[in-house]
């Protein structure tokens, strides 16, 4: 027992060195319900530029499953967004569940992003490229939240806090106006493909407050 204590003792000291916001605060919470916020509309762009290239340099078949992948993350990511919203509002004997759950979300995620590249067919060389890039963004961006998340469970043992805590030093969290930056500047680099340049250019997303999103009915993200 005074091992595992010990062990937490440092696996907190070592997050605290590295990522102050997180297991030190419960400011994680409103940093992950805004990159939950851009990741929704990154997700539906990525489905949309894809659509837009259906018969050219993107089959049926591609665009199908790409589509199937988009409403899947797309759902367990609203899904997130609820949860973490009940989050912040619930008592502190409610929070543990609720973390169960929202790492339950964020494993969906990742677990439909991981699988979509290898069931892709694309044949235009910059299509491939693109969306590999894009994907690779958005499952980076979903990893690191979720390794956050157990940094904030009383009850994770001292084990799952250790992984937590080299899975954050490995890949560091963008926060969410790094995240859109970053997504923004892959979605509309330069390829050579002309269609694709020209459909990627207006899938930029943008990072709206929270009350600008609420005064939206949800519509700006």
């Amino acid at each position: 027992m005074k091992k595992a204590g010990i062990g937490k003792t440092l696996v907190a000291v070592v997050l605290c060195g590295t990522l102050m916001w997180t297991a030190c605060s419960t400011a994680w919470v409103g940093e992950a319900e805004q990159i939950v916020a851009a990741l929704i509309p990154a997700v539906a762009n990525l489905v949309t530029l894809v659509a837009t290239l259906e018969g050219k340099d993107v089959s049926a078949a591609d665009l199908q499953t790409i589509q199937s992948a988009g409403a899947e993350a797309g759902a367990d990511l609203q899904l997130m967004q609820s949860l973490v919203e009940e989050y912040q509002k619930a008592d502190a004997a409610a929070r543990p569940g609720l973390l169960n759950q929202i790492q339950a979300a964020m494993n969906a995620v990742q677990s439909t992003l991981s699988g979509l590249l290898p069931a892709l067919h694309l044949k235009d060389a910059a299509t491939q490229a693109k969306v590999t890039a894009v994907v690779g963004i958005l499952l980076a961006e979903v990893q690191s939240v979720a390794a956050i998340v157990p940094l904030d469970n009383a009850s994770a043992s001292p084990g799952m806090m250790t992984l937590a805590v080299k899975q954050v030093a490995k890949q560091p969290l963008l926060t969410a106006g790094e995240f859109v930056d970053s997504y923004n500047a892959t979605m509309t680099a330069k390829t050579g493909n002309f269609e694709l340049d020209h459909a990627a250019a207006g899938m930029r997303i943008h990072l709206h407050g929270k009350f600008a999103r609420w005064a939206s009915a949800g519509y700006l993200k």
